[in-house]
């Protein structure tokens, strides 16, 4: 059964059709995004390969480490579907969360980066995991299209994902 929800606009929305780039691993951006409806994948490419991280549908969020942290983004998200989005900007942190919440959040935020680091760096090894199915030949093309299409409206995003891209191969 799906979950209907209600027709949302103003402001902080974000109208995100099929096929269109959230964020782009290694941007500077650090807003937060709730899914109101629709659904969102988040991967990340090795040349022009495409592998599918995690699936965002509603009620769900994204960008939160960089929400927190401040720091660059490490993954990037396209809608799968069309999607409504809801924004919330970087400098309603103060304003929305006390002080101590702001603490424990960045500590957690920092320590699930060193954690996804050490993974990037040494792997890991998955017995009898249920993972994510790799996506086609033909849809690994057309993500990393969008993507393409998106760092040439956004020369700005381009340059920091390959300096963050450098910054994290080994």
């Amino acid at each position: 059964m799906t979950e209907k929800r209600a027709p949302l606009s103003g402001p902080l929305t974000l109208q995100a059709p099929q096929g269109q780039i959230i964020c782009a691993a290694g941007e500077k951006s650090s807003d937060l995004f709730i899914v109101h409806s629709g659904e969102l994948m988040v991967f990340v490419t090795e040349g022009t390969k495409v592998t599918p991280l995690a699936y965002i549908k509603a009620g769900e969020y994204l960008g939160e480490l960089s929400f927190f942290d401040n720091e660059f983004r490490s993954a990037h998200v396209i809608s799968v579907k069309d999607s409504t989005l809801i924004q919330i900007p970087v400098s309603e942190i103060d304003k929305q969360f006390p002080p101590w919440l702001v603490t424990i959040a960045r500590s957690i935020t920092s320590k699930l980066r060193k954690s996804s680091e050490l993974i990037r760096q040494k792997g890991i090894r998955r017995q009898n995991v249920e993972s994510i199915k790799p996506l086609t030949i033909e849809k690994q093309r057309e993500v990393y299209q969008a993507l393409q299409n998106y760092f040439e409206k956004n020369p700005i995003a381009k340059e920091e994902a390959l300096e963050w891209e450098e910054a994290h191969s080994s």
